[in-house]
């Protein structure tokens, strides 16, 4: 399960044909509403994590530079969460349509392919961001105030580490809803923002680490939840499963079949949210 912000909007209001919300107006308007949060449980253009708003609300108690600091790298983590994701969505493509065929072994080799690709792939990105986050954020972000520029780096090294566990968790996920299990993720998820709020609570208010005290329980969290999936996507009770020798071994055209799906979904998200926020 993933929860959608639209921090809607503090200069009017969206109509029901803009999110299809069922409770929404007719018509958009252009009053002036004040800031509101409206939160959705179903994947739009535009999906974060919970995870990454909570550690920004308990940060807030903080200060404004940690505030800056932790909202910057969430915004660039985003690109990594949809990277992912489009990744976990090809890989779920083919596996559901070995399923659809009742071939629950090439389903199998599908889903332990997707595996290792994802781990793969976001294990690169992270040594990427480990090597050179500090200009990697400059780059991004241009001269920003010292104490903000020393919370993003803070963040970021700590996010960076979490890159394998979301990509995990993105390729588990995606393997249960294509064959329908989407209450286990959405239980999995509830839990881990359970542990991260938690955690961040204890990190802030108990031992005062600041930015960092946010950064650790998200990681916690992120590897709770791949674990978790991991887990109960290697049993055998599952129309496919993962198979230990195949996630070792990748195949190139299994891989193939699986970017060509993964690629251009990844776009049209990119594109998506570019048009969402040129509105």
């Amino acid at each position: 399960m993933k929860w959608v912000l639209h921090i809607s909007t503090m200069f009017g209001q969206e109509s029901y044909s803009d999110y299809g919300e069922k409770l929404a107006p007719e018509y958009a308007d252009d009053m002036h509403h004040g800031n509101t949060v409206l939160f959705r449980t179903e994947i739009k253009d535009n999906p974060v994590e919970l995870v990454g708003i909570a550690d920004v609300f308990i940060i807030g108690f903080v200060g404004e530079a940690a505030v800056s600091g932790v909202s910057l790298v969430n915004s660039f983590n985003t690109i990594f969460i949809y990277l992912f994701t489009a990744l976990a969505s090809g890989g779920a493509v083919v596996v559901s349509q070995y399923i659809g065929r009742k071939e629950k072994e090439n389903g199998s080799h599908a889903a332990s392919q997707l595996l290792a690709a994802s781990v793969l792939f976001s294990v690169v990105i992270s040594a990427v961001v480990l090597a050179w986050n500090e200009q990697i954020l400059q780059f991004l972000f241009g001269r920003v105030e010292a104490d903000v520029m020393a919370a993003c780096v803070t963040y970021l090294r700590i996010s960076a580490y979490s890159y394998p566990a979301l990509a995990v968790y993105n390729a588990g996920s995606a393997m249960y809803r294509s064959f329908g299990k989407t209450k286990t993720t959405m239980n999995i998820s509830i839990i881990a923002d359970a542990i991260n709020i938690i955690g961040n609570c204890i990190g802030v208010f108990v031992l005062k680490a600041g930015v960092a005290g946010v950064a650790w329980p998200s990681l916690i969290s992120r590897c709770f939840t791949a674990l978790v999936i991991t887990y109960l996507c290697f049993s055998k009770e599952n129309p496919v499963h993962y198979i230990g020798n195949w996630i070792l071994h990748l195949d190139r055209d299994l891989q193939k079949k699986t970017l060509r799906i993964a690629v251009p979904n990844g776009v049209e998200r990119f594109q998506a949210v570019r048009r969402q926020r040129l509105k």
